[in-house]
């Protein structure tokens, strides 16, 4: 109930200073009267008393006057006192209360920034810890097809080598092969040629007619230039014998046995036979 009177924005302390200042008031009444009757009660002349009477009343009158005056003044000053000092409160109060509004609404603001700035840090955090687990994603699938690259080089390297290996096997078993064809054919060749060249040295043994003065231990070499068909297109003497008769019946008797035997191969020809040297000895000479 107190507190409601002396509440500054109610009208109970407003009342309440009113009935405290009737209440003074009548007081002083009650305290001023009794002093006026004693003083009306002492004998003085009738005249006399009766303007001491109202002379006295009318200073006591003023008296009152100017002491409630003076109450009302005090009493009005400790109102406005009192209503200035309840303002005060109040906008004290209120300042306060906004001060503290204010306070709180910064904190509140602090701790949304703060917030704000946590949780942004937190995401990007957040961002950073993924963006590195995909750096970590893409460094292990580079890693795994780097790996896998370097197996599957090295697993090609291998069947390169694998086949080169074998190629070269294969290159060495064709290399022996056509060394013992080539052989072969050397041999076939050198057979070929060596009965053509009997075959050769035959026919012209067959037409050969050496003169008399003709020696066994004589030895005559001609070169002789031949065609495919076993014609002679040149006879010639390289190593003579010492004698002239012999070796013009050398010359003839090679031209008498044309066409000469050829063998039917051209590369045998052409590496033996187009241009060849052959001895001759009067094997039935006569010493």
């Amino acid at each position: 109930m107190w507190k409601k009177l002396l509440d500054p924005q109610s009208y109970g302390l407003a009342i309440l200073v009113a009935v405290i200042l009737h209440a003074v008031i009548i007081a002083l009444f009650a305290i001023q009267w009794p002093a006026e009757k004693r003083q009306m009660a002492e004998p003085t002349p009738k005249n006399i008393q009766a303007k001491v009477i109202q002379t006295e009343s009318k200073q006591a009158k003023q008296r009152k006057l100017a002491e409630q005056k003076r109450l009302k003044d005090e009493n009005w000053k400790k109102y406005l006192a009192k209503k200035k000092a309840a303002k005060d409160k109040t906008r004290k109060a209120k300042a306060k209360k906004d001060k503290a509004a204010k306070d709180k609404a910064k904190k509140l603001a602090a701790k949304n920034k703060a917030d704000k700035k946590k949780a942004l840090a937190l995401k990007q955090k957040e961002l950073k810890k993924e963006e590195l687990k995909k750096k970590e994603l893409a460094a292990e699938k580079k890693r795994l097809k780097q790996e896998e690259l370097e197996e599957q080089q090295a697993f090609e390297r291998e069947q390169e080598a694998e086949l080169l290996e074998a190629l070269a096997v294969e290159e060495q078993e064709r290399s022996i092969e056509k060394a013992l064809l080539d052989e072969q054919q050397v041999q076939k060749n050198e057979a070929i040629t060596n009965s053509i060249v009997a075959q050769i040295q035959a026919k012209i043994y067959e037409t050969w007619r050496y003169p008399p003065s003709a020696r066994p231990d004589m030895r005559v070499r001609v070169k002789i230039q031949l065609v495919p068909t076993g014609e002679v297109i040149n006879v010639s003497i390289t190593v003579g014998s010492g004698n002239e008769a012999v070796d013009r019946s050398v010359i003839a008797a090679v031209k008498r046995a044309q066409p000469l035997p050829v063998p039917k191969d051209g590369r045998i020809f052409e590496q033996q036979f187009r241009n060849f040297s052959m001895e001759f000895s009067p094997k039935d000479a006569v010493w």
